[in-house]
């Protein structure tokens, strides 16, 4: 069915830019032949899709049935805008989603270890510092004048950029469920009381550092998420690490005072720093953006959209900047309306509901593992859709499954991936933890 509607998305759209073409709209009889030969990609990316299709049935026979169904249909409803936005990102966009779905078979093979790395939270930490320091943290624009542009979290390599920050979340989950429950055994017992104490001094220290360099709000509150959900999910499950773990009323307060601090300080600091009051005043007056406020065009994008949309391959796309990554939403939703909006969030609110079921049936460092990557993918897709609609500050993520961007697809994809493994060995009924092994349930 991900198919049937894809490949119908993708004739309707070409057809539409042929008509836009010859209503004197945007695009030429060149734009309509490279959109029509573009069919060849779609193809591979189906191609993608099924092979992937036999993978998950042949590693993880016994995972969720729907979860890969409503993947599938993003990523390729997500090629098909890219594609139509600009035709020579076809192939690019073709080839990440075919890495996306070569990460979730790399996934699946390597879950048997997955509790091996698990154990070894210092492993993940080093790769999620590293990931975060990749990138660059610096605005384009001088904030004193006024002007606002959002952080390039980009890492350049050569002819070839990527966003290390889509692999960075990541390690902080993996890094931040294996220090829950696997406390530093060289610190005294004075140091670390319980399983929780370096878990929540980590989180806390990383959130504020990456809000103070990162130079964006989202991005530090995803990761800030990432660190301190698996703190709050933990309980006893019979997890023998030799150390106590807290009351879950505890956690909540101690969660909630961090959180009330948190929301302090970025207050604090829009007072102080340049950079992050311009983000706050940009996000109360988008015109005071540089290179013509994308937001604001997509407001307009959205509105000329109205209910049902102008129509696939028929809107103006090209008015927006970044439209193929930051701001797909907007591209969507002009042309297929809110109503096609609507669909896209469906999709995103069932893939969490679906993880959130995975999360409850799994058990220990599986169900911390599972529920977090779970609300991280949700509260990234929250946090880009909010920003395009100006009900939050915008922010430099892409919209999971949809956006373009090589490092965010993988990232989300080993995602997917880790929760189509444990959704195939989940079973709570046996009152013991099962590993994390090929074809077994």
């Amino acid at each position: 069915m991900a198919g049937v509607v894809i490949c119908t998305t993708f004739a309707v759209a070409a057809l539409g830019v042929e008509q836009n073409s010859a209503l004197g709209g945007a695009g030429s009889s060149g734009a309509i032949e490279s959109f029509w030969r573009t069919a060849g990609w779609l193809a591979a990316v189906l191609a993608g899709g099924a092979a992937a299709h036999v993978a998950i049935r042949r590693w993880a026979p016994n995972s969720n049935e729907i979860l890969f169904g409503l993947i599938g249909l993003l990523m390729g409803i997500g090629w098909v805008f890219v594609a139509r936005v600009d035709a020579s990102l076809a192939s690019e966009q073709a080839v990440t989603v075919l890495l996306g779905f070569a990460a979730i078979a790399a996934t699946l093979v390597a879950a048997p270890r997955l509790d091996w790395l698990l154990k070894r939270p210092g492993v993940c930490g080093f790769f999620a510092v590293a990931l975060l320091a990749a990138g660059s943290f610096s605005g384009g624009a001088d904030p004193s004048a006024g002007a606002y542009e959002p952080p390039r979290q980009w890492l350049n390599l050569g002819s070839l950029s990527v966003q290390p920050y889509g692999l960075a979340k990541l390690a902080v989950i993996l890094a931040a469920c294996a220090l829950t429950v696997c406390a530093p055994r060289w610190l005294p017992v004075r140091v670390v009381p319980h399983r929780h104490t370096a878990g929540a001094i980590v989180a806390a220290v990383g959130a504020w550092t990456l809000l103070i360099a990162g130079g964006d709000i989202a991005s530090s509150v995803v990761i800030f998420v990432a660190a301190w959900l698996p703190l709050w999910l933990d309980g006893d499950d019979h997890l023998e690490t030799g150390l106590p773990t807290v009351a879950r009323t505890v956690r909540t307060r101690a969660l909630g005072g961090i959180a009330a601090t948190y929301g302090i300080g970025v207050v604090v600091l829009a007072s102080v720093y340049d950079w992050l009051s311009a983000q706050l005043r940009h996000w109360q007056n988008p015109w005071t953006a540089t290179d013509g406020a994308a937001t604001v065009e997509s407001a307009f994008a959205i509105s000329a959209g109205g209910l049902s949309g102008v129509g696939p391959g028929l809107g103006a796309p090209d008015r927006i900047a970044a439209a193929h990554s930051d701001f797909v939403f907007a591209v969507i939703t002009e042309e297929l309306g809110i109503l096609g909006g609507a669909a896209i969030l469906a999709a995103l609110m069932l893939f969490v509901g679906v993880g959130a079921g995975i999360a409850q049936r799994a058990y220990g460092t599986h169900r911390l593992l599972a529920a977090t990557a779970t609300v991280v993918v949700g509260l990234q897709a929250f946090l880009t859709i909010a920003g395009v609609l100006r009900l939050l500050p915008h922010t430099v993520g892409a919209l999971p499954f949809v956006a373009h961007g090589p490092a965010a697809m993988v990232g989300n994809c080993i995602a997917v991936g880790m929760l189509l493994a444990i959704s195939s060995v989940s079973d709570v009924s046996r009152g013991e933890p099962q590993q994390l092994a090929q074809g077994d349930s």
